[in-house]
């Protein structure tokens, strides 16, 4: 992190900086089972390798997030935790839930073509503005799928990802806080 001439902390990262670019990266995959069996039932011939997702099989996934009926993504919570983030278990869902910080997608996300062969972009936006939740120290953000969205900490189960700044946040009562969240979907 660097700080401006007006004291303005910058936390935007290059790739070279923050190895959590790569922990972003959503990617999909699995293997592919050929078989063929003759007339009496044997198994005749057997290969089993990795498949490879097209750019539009990228496409096709990322813009379910997107545009499905049944909204994947609805809008974010804040909290104060600093519980790492993890898969499962503590980590995955807020751990210290910031009463009134439930805060709808702020328009519809944004889907985007990163290039051929480096796969799909969905972009989620919340905005806290002025009057939004003050705290003196924020240090999670979650996205999460509950419909409707309620003034509660949700459960793992309806938290699709969570994120632990690096240092916490002053977010006082003039103040707004924006967190744009991009999914990259790149299939194996």
């Amino acid at each position: 992190m660097s700080t401006d001439s007006a004291g303005v902390t910058d936390s935007v990262f290059t790739a070279k900086q923050s190895a959590r670019d790569v922990e972003d990266r959503v990617g999909f995959g699995g293997v592919v089972t050929v078989e063929l069996f003759g007339p009496d039932g044997e198994l005749k011939y057997r290969e089993s390798g990795y498949n490879l997702v097209t750019d539009h099989g990228d496409e096709h996934v990322g813009e379910r997030m997107r545009l499905d009926a049944t909204q994947i993504v609805t809008g974010m919570r804040l909290g104060t935790g600093s519980t790492a983030a993890s898969k499962s278990g503590a980590g995955s869902a807020i751990v210290t839930y910031e009463s009134g910080s439930n805060e709808a997608l702020d328009a519809v996300a944004g889907g985007a073509d990163l290039g051929g062969g480096l796969g799909w972009r969905i972009t989620h936006i919340c905005t806290w503005v002025a009057g939004d939740v003050t705290e003196v120290a924020l240090a999670e953000v979650v996205l999460t799928d509950e419909s409707p969205l309620t003034d509660v900490a949700g459960v793992a189960g309806d938290t699709v990802g969570r994120f632990v700044f690096a240092a916490t946040i002053d977010k006082q009562a003039g103040d707004s806080l924006v967190v744009t969240w991009q999914v990259d979907f790149l299939g194996a």
